[in-house]
C-alpha cells in the first residue's frame, strides 16, 4: 500500500517531498567536522526505495545532485595551550556542532587567518562532500550549495576551495544552480551562550575573517570597501568562466549576512544576462556589466526587494513583465513603484503607457515591510488625486494587467487600497492568501473570491473590532463563491457566528480559527454537501463550560444532545484544536454531538484526554444507546499541534 500510494504521487510533489524530507540532515547534519555524516544519515531515507521504484529513482537524483562547500572557522590551539587543555571541547547549537580541534588536526582547506606566538590560531576550514556524491556514471552534479557558519565568510578563497575540493572540467559544465546559506545567526547564539574566553575567541574570528575580506570590524554591516568589491568580481567572474549554464541563484535564508548578500549581488550580476531564477536577498542595487534591451529576456522567477528596485535605476524597463511567470517583492513599502517593468519610451518627451501588462505572469507574491503607513497616509492622499482614481497598490497610477495570474498572495497590507483591488477582478485567480489588519482586509472586493478554489485569509485584530469581523465573516460567506478549501484564521480566539444561507456549495475543506457552538457548526455544515474535512479551533465557549470532575469518577450521561438526523453524510474527517488543559462537560457534550451527526466520519483528531472521555462513554452507554455504535469505528488521531503545524 506504501509503494501504491507513493508511486502514484505526481513527480513534482514526490521531489518537494523529498527536498523537505532531506533538508534538515544538508543543512545542519549530527557531526560538525564534515558534511561527510550528513550524507550517511541522508541515506537512511533510501530504504524506502525497495517499495517505490518512483521514490529510488527521485531519491537517488536528489542525493548526488547537490555539492555542498562548507565555511566554517575553527580554533587551532598553539603548543602551550595543548598542555593545559588536551581534550576538544564542542558546544552544540541548534543541532550545529562549533568544535574546537587540536592542534595535530591538520586542514587540507584551510585559510589561516591569524597566527601568533602563544595564542590561539583562528582556522577557516572549507569542508565538502563532493567525493561523496560525484560518480563517473551516477546522476550529474547540477547544484553548488554555499554554506556559512561565519557572519563575514572569506569568500575570496572560495574558488580556490572549489578546485581543491575536486572540481573538475566534468562537473563545472553540469552546474545550473547556485545557493547560498547562511547560518550566521547560529554562530551569534554560539557567542552569546559560550564562555566569556571563548566568546572573545569567536569575536577574534570574526575580525580576523572581515579583516581578510578588506572590511573593518566595526563597519561589517556597513557597504562593503572597495577591495571587496574587486575580489568579488573577479571571483564571480572566474566562476562565470567555470560555470558558464548558471542560470539559477538562490539565498537562504532570506535574513542572511552582509558577506553573503554581496556574494548574491555580484553573482546576480555576472549572470544576468542568463537567469531563469533569481531569488536572492541583496545589499546594493544590481551592477550589470552591460545593459542591452534583451538582458534579462530569459528571467520567469524574480524574488527580490523593492528597494532594490527603486535604487536600480539602471535597471528601468529591462526586467521584462511579459517575461516573468513568478514575481516575489520582499520587504515591499507602501507605495512602491512597478517602474521597473515598464518599457522605456523611446524619448523622454513621450508619455509613458497608460498599461502596464504582466502577460505570462501566473505568481504574484507582495510581502510588505510594515502592516500600517500612519506617517505616510499624507502621501496616499497626494497621490490619490481624487476619489477612485487609484488603480494600482503602489505610487503608479498606470492600469496594471495580469490575464493569467492564478496565484495571488499579499501579507502584511499596509493600507486600505479601497480602490486598487479591482485591478485582480480581471484574473483568473484560483488561489488567494491575504494578511493584514483587519481595518485594512475589510476593504477587499469580495468579487475577488467569486471564481477561487482556494483562500487563506488572516487577519489581526483588536478587541475592539471582533464584532465587526464576525459581521465581515458572515458577509464573505454568504458571497457566491466557487472556493473548494478554505482558511479563515485571526489573531485572537473568539466566537462567530455563521450566516444563514452559505454560498460556498462546493466547499470541500473548511478551516475556522474560532469558537464555533456546536448548533452553530452543525447548521452551517448541513448546508455544505460536500464538506469532508473540518478543522474547528473549539466547539464550545469558556463563559457556560465547567471542568468535568476527575477521570475516576463516573462518566456523566450525555444522551440528551444524542442528535435525531444526520447533519453531513460527506465528512470523513474532523480535527479539533481543543485549548485549555482542563476537561470541559460541555466540550465533551459538543464532540459527541457533532460526531453522531456525521454518521460516515472515519477519523477524529483530538487531544487524547477527550478521546479517552469518548471510549469511556460509548463503553458505558452504547448498550442503552445503539448510536453510540457508530463512535467504535471512528480512528483516533492523536493531536497536540497547533492547525498552523497541521494544514
Amino acid at each position: 500500500m506504501m509503494a501504491l500510494n507513493i508511486d502514484c504521487l505526481d513527480t513534482s510533489v514526490l521531489r518537494r517531498i523529498i527536498a523537505h524530507a532531506c533538508q534538515p540532515t544538508l543543512a545542519h547534519g549530527s557531526n560538525g567536522d564534515s558534511p561527510a555524516p550528513r550524507l550517511r544519515e541522508y541515506k537512511r531515507l533510501l530504504p524506502l526505495a525497495s517499495v517505490s521504484r518512483a521514490w529510488r529513482e527521485h531519491a537517488s537524483a536528489h542525493l548526488h545532485s547537490t555539492v555542498i562547500l562548507e565555511y566554517r572557522p575553527t580554533l587551532v590551539r598553539t603548543r602551550s595551550d595543548d598542555a593545559q587543555l588536551t581534550k576538544t571541547k564542542s558546544i552544540k547549537v541548534k543541532g550545529v556542532v562549533a568544535a574546537w580541534a587540536s592542534r595535530s588536526e591538520r586542514p587540507s582547506l584551510a585559510t589561516v587567518s591569524s597566527a601568533n606566538s602563544g595564542t590561539p590560531r583562528t582556522v577557516a576550514l572549507w569542508h565538502s562532500n563532493l567525493p561523496l556524491v560525484a560518480r563517473p556514471h551516477g546522476p550529474r552534479v547540477t547544484t553548488l550549495c554555499i554554506q556559512a557558519f561565519d557572519t563575514c565568510p572569506d569568500y575570496t578563497t572560495l574558488l580556490s576551495a572549489l578546485l581543491a575540493a575536486g572540481f573538475t572540467k566534468r562537473i563545472w559544465p553540469d552546474i545550473t544552480c547556485i545557493e547560498i546559506r547562511d547560518y550566521s545567526e547560529q554562530l551569534k547564539l554560539f557567542t552569546s551562550t559560550a564562555k566569556p574566553a571563548d566568546r572573545e575567541v569567536s569575536r577574534s574570528s570574526s575580525s580576523n575573517s572581515a579583516s581578510s575580506m578588506g572590511l573593518s570590524v566595526s563597519s561589517r554591516t556597513n557597504k562593503a570597501s572597495t577591495p571587496l568589491n574587486t575580489a568579488l568580481t573577479r571571483l564571480t567572474a572566474e566562476l562565470a568562466r567555470h560555470a558558464p549554464r548558471v542560470s539559477a541563484i538562490t539565498t537562504a535564508p532570506w535574513e542572511s549576512s552582509t558577506s553573503s548578500r554581496h556574494l548574491a549581488g555580484h553573482l546576480v550580476g555576472e549572470y544576468l544576462g542568463q537567469l531563469q531564477q533569481c531569488n536572492a536577498a541583496l545589499v546594493s542595487p544590481i551592477m550589470p556589466r552591460s545593459l542591452s534591451s534583451g538582458l534579462l529576456a530569459s528571467l520567469s522567477f524574480l524574488s527580490i526587494q523593492t528597494s532594490i528596485l527603486r535604487t536600480s535605476s539602471g535597471l528601468c524597463g529591462i526586467i521584462p513583465a511579459a517575461q516573468l511567470c513568478t514575481l516575489k517583492l520582499l520587504q515591499a513599502e507602501a507605495f512602491f513603484s512597478w517602474e521597473a517593468f515598464a518599457s522605456p519610451t523611446p524619448t523622454d518627451s513621450q508619455p509613458r503607457p497608460a498599461v502596464l501588462e504582466f502577460t505570462n505572469l501566473t505568481v504574484l507574491a507582495i510581502d510588505f515591510e510594515k502592516d500600517h503607513v500612519a506617517n505616510d497616509t499624507h502621501r496616499y492622499d497626494a497621490l490619490k488625486g481624487g476619489h477612485s482614481s487609484r488603480v494600482s497598490m503602489g505610487v503608479d497610477k498606470r492600469r496594471l494587467l495580469f490575464p493569467k495570474l492564478s496565484t495571488l498572495c499579499i501579507r502584511k497590507v499596509p493600507y486600505t487600497y479601497a480602490e486598487a483591488w479591482s485591478m485582480f477582478l480581471e484574473s483568473p485567480i484560483k488561489s488567494l492568501a491575504v494578511a493584514g489588519k483587519y481595518a485594512h482586509i475589510r476593504y477587499m472586493d469580495t468579487r475577488i473570491l467569486r471564481d477561487l478554489d482556494v483562500l487563506d485569509m488572516h487577519v489581526y485584530l483588536s478587541e475592539k473590532s471582533f464584532g465587526r469581523f464576525t459581521s465581515y465573516v458572515k458577509g464573505v460567506l454568504s458571497q457566491e463563491s466557487t472556493v473548494k478549501s478554505a482558511w479563515i484564521r485571526h489573531s485572537e480566539v473568539f466566537p462567530i457566528s455563521m450566516p444563514e444561507t452559505l454560498a460556498w456549495c462546493q466547499l470541500e475543506e473548511l478551516s475556522i480559527t474560532a469558537y464555533v457552538p456546536a448548533v452553530t457548526l452543525l447548521a452551517a455544515v448541513a448546508q455544505l454537501p460536500m464538506l469532508r474535512r473540518l478543522t474547528v479551533q473549539r466547539i464550545a465557549r469558556d463563559d457556560c463550560e465547567a471542568p468535568l470532575e476527575p477521570a475516576e469518577l463516573s462518566i456523566p450521561d450525555l444522551v440528551h444532545i444524542t442528535p435525531t438526523s444526520a447533519s453531513s453524510t460527506s465528512m470523513r474527517d474532523l480535527q479539533l484544536h481543543l485549548g485549555g488543559s482542563k476537561l470541559r462537560a460541555s466540550t465533551l457534550q459538543a464532540i459527541i454531538y457533532v460526531v453522531l451527526s456525521m454518521p460516515n466520519l472515519r477519523r477524529l483528531a483530538v487531544k487524547q484526554v477527550y478521546w479517552s472521555y469518548i471510549c469511556g462513554y460509548i463503553a458505558a452507554h452504547q448498550a442503552k444507546y445503539p448510536n453510540l455504535q457508530k463512535l467504535a469505528h471512528v480512528r483516533h488521531i492523536k493531536m497536540q499541534a497547533t492547525p498552523a503545524q497541521l494544514l
